[in-house]
């Protein structure tokens, strides 16, 4: 199924007297067959199967879903009894919240028991249900809070399909209620509006004033724990429309409440969009941090207070530091060598994929376009030295592993130039004279 450029395909016919039932022609996916057999066989058993969340949005706007998300009335026990009664391959992903993964012919449907919530001493409480309406009134957004059966009937609760094709965000029920039952619920909705290509950054004027109202509680660690808004900022900063996202979050005054510092430039006129396809090959959290490090060029203090409010981890510490503060400092392609060799084999590419492509689109790099193909082109070099050239020294013995140490240190600084002969010679001294490496250990250890 090829996706459509427009919403004006939208085109749905009431098919029955019941609320919200409509018709959408889901014969054409490749997997349909597959599902239709898995809700026929729940059907047997006594029990629904829908899809729902976003494959139902994709659906309707005719995309290839990416995930297939199923809800059951059948509770976790009785999923697993149909599963394995017809012999279903499944995994267990999330037992204890109702989540079973089945895997046939080649898909997987993610099948999770209809839930619900109810309060209990004022403490709202969930727990498995057998309504999906009352499950789509757990969802945030009205466009993923339909869902759609075996025949095709689309149930929508929340005028979710007038939504898509008007191409605005709601939130199911009142918007109010749902960011004060979690406020995380005003970066999702960023998060959700970035990642899709149908939908504007823009808030309707009456979520302006809810977003403004409430982000104060953004700002309490004991409501929202910090750490969590990265989770929603690794997929808003890679999108194309970060910018305009991030401008219009700062319109509603939701970033000072996150921790985020007032910076004097737009985000439009600090973010290029083509940024999203410069680095492409990166992947999305390490794409997330090299946006991060370009927000705060120049600014690396800010950038630091920032990353220790939000708790990111080290890697994401140390590429948005590095593209923020490092780069214009390299004034000698040697010396980024000598940086790059110091990681992992396994992570080397990519982290050399990192300074090339943010280097290539910093206007202040000091380093020339020549010199970063020459750095693209660099290859981790192997350490020439082997415990049979020490066999070669004859009077050389024991602290093997120190003298190697010390022998790669010396190499790397001369940017892997120090060739065989040399070390050997230094191997030689070394055994001559066991001071020169208690020397060179202290000063590698301080």
């Amino acid at each position: 199924m090829a996706s459509t450029s427009t919403l004006e395909d939208i085109n749905t016919e009431v098919r029955s007297e019941e609320q919200g039932a409509y018709d959408v022609d889901i014969n054409g996916f490749p997997w349909y067959q597959v599902f239709k057999k898995l809700a026929t066989t729940f059907q047997e058993e006594g029990h629904e199967l829908r899809i729902v969340g976003g494959a139902v949005r994709d659906i309707i706007l005719k995309i290839q879903p990416k995930d297939i998300d199923l809800c059951t009335t059948a509770n976790p026990e009785e999923m697993l009894e149909i599963l394995e009664k017809h012999r279903y391959t499944h995994h267990k992903t999330g037992i204890q919240h109702g989540t079973i993964t089945v895997f046939k012919k080649g898909y997987t449907f993610e099948t999770t028991s209809l839930r619900e919530d109810f309060l209990l001493n004022g403490e709202k409480i969930c727990k498995f249900g057998a309504s999906f309406e009352e499950d789509a009134r757990r969802r945030d957004l009205t466009v993923n809070a339909m869902s759609l059966d075996v025949e095709g009937r689309l149930y929508d609760y929340y005028q979710g399909k007038q939504h898509l094709k008007e191409g605005v965000l709601r939130f199911t029920d009142n918007a109010l209620t749902r960011v004060c039952e979690d406020p995380l619920r005003i970066l999702r909705y960023f998060r959700f509006a970035c990642c899709s290509d149908f939908f504007s950054v823009a808030c309707p004027e009456d979520y302006e004033e809810i977003f403004a109202e409430k982000r104060s509680a953004l700002a309490d660690p004991s409501i929202v724990n910090p750490g969590r808004f990265w989770r929603e900022f690794c997929k808003i900063l890679p999108s194309p429309k970060c910018s305009d996202a991030l401008d219009e979050m700062r319109k509603c005054k939701i970033l000072r409440s996150l921790g985020f510092p007032v910076l004097e430039k737009s985000f439009k006129d600090l973010i290029d969009p083509s940024f999203s396809h410069t680095f492409k090959e990166l992947q999305g959290t390490t794409k997330a941090a090299v946006i991060l490090g370009i927000i705060f060029k120049g600014k690396v203090e800010m950038l630091e207070e920032l990353i220790t409010h939000w708790k990111v981890g080290n890697k994401v510490k140390e590429v948005s530091k590095f593209v923020a503060g490092i780069m214009p400092n390299i004034n000698e392609i040697a010396e980024m060598k000598k940086n790059l060799y110091s990681y992992n084999p396994t992570i080397f590419e990519e982290e050399k994929n990192i300074r090339v492509l943010a280097m290539k689109s910093d206007k202040q790099c000091s380093l020339s376009p020549d010199q970063i193909e020459e750095l693209q082109r660099f290859e981790r070099p192997t350490f020439p030295l082997t415990k049979d050239h020490f066999a070669k020294v004859l009077k050389f013995k024991g602290r093997q592993k120190d003298a190697t140490d010390v022998l790669r240190d010396d190499w790397v600084e001369s940017c892997f130039k120090m060739e065989i002969p040399e070390m050997l010679d230094l191997i030689r001294k070394m055994a001559d004279d066991p001071e020169i490496l208690h020397d060179k250990l202290q000063t590698r250890r301080n």
